[in-house]
């Protein structure tokens, strides 16, 4: 039996609770304390969470925990109902799907690698790094691309692709895993205005495929995509509405 819960129970589970949760590195004052939360409260489930807060104020730190980065330094976290301290959660975190603020490096001294092939590596979660791409792999794989739109890029050099592109390949591949959760960290950042809309378009559309999202975002567009927001301030964290927190800051960087 999987240790994580099934499609229809995960529905009636936070998609993240914490319970008197510090996070921070070892060896050093938390970051963060005291965070009580559970998202969503209560059906109907909701899809998106952002994480809005100050530069430095936990954001990121949060993101890691939830990936099992890092150990909760006190209090219990908790990602689609599986405790992150147990080794059940090992399963778990096969079926999270990260997206970096990332952008490409230039092709001097790495790997050349295509589109096809960086996207291709969201499965080696599912097959292992010997294991051979079956006919799901490989279906998996190309509708990822389809849907990222990436067709005719797809045997191009990662190197060789714009800031949007590329962030798109990151979306496509951790799409062909087939995630149970997508956690963003500031998506957009090295973006122009065009491929921030893109970006924006391609994220609406995963919010709206029901699996659900968290995003560490500063952007107001995509605030606007959540449901709700955990913001961070003053070593702590409290669940807001995403509507209202907008409204309350209107006309204020964020």
């Amino acid at each position: 039996m999987n240790s994580y819960p099934d499609e229809a129970t995960r529905g009636w589970l936070p998609v993240l609770s914490a319970k008197e949760l510090s996070i921070g590195y070892r060896r050093a004052e938390p970051v963060v304390r005291g965070i009580c939360v559970d998202f969503p409260a209560s059906p109907p489930r909701a899809k998106v969470l952002g994480f809005v807060g100050p530069n430095g104020a936990g954001k990121t730190t949060l993101l890691k925990t939830c990936l099992g980065l890092l150990p909760p330094l006190g209090g219990e976290l908790r990602l689609l109902g599986v405790d992150t301290r147990k080794a059940s959660f090992a399963e778990t975190r096969k079926r999270l799907a990260y997206i970096p603020q990332n952008r490409p490096e230039g092709s001097s001294g790495q790997l050349r690698i295509s589109v096809r092939e960086a996207v291709s590596f969201g499965r080696l979660g599912r097959c292992g790094m010997t294991g051979r791409f079956g006919r799901a792999d490989r279906e998996a794989v190309e509708a990822a691309i389809d849907y990222c739109g990436l067709e005719d890029l797809a045997g191009r050099a990662v190197q060789d692709l714009s800031g949007g592109q590329f962030q798109r390949v990151s979306i496509a591949r951790a799409m062909a895993a087939e995630p149970a959760l997508y956690l963003f960290d500031e998506p957009g950042s090295y973006l122009d205005q065009e491929g921030q809309a893109a970006m924006r378009s391609l994220m609406l559309s995963l919010a709206e495929s029901g699996i659900p999202l968290i995003i560490v975002t500063h952007d107001r567009t995509l605030i606007a995509l959540c449901d709700s927001l955990l913001l961070f301030e003053k070593r702590t964290a409290r669940l807001l509405d995403a509507g209202a927190f907008l409204a309350d800051t209107k006309g204020q960087d964020i």
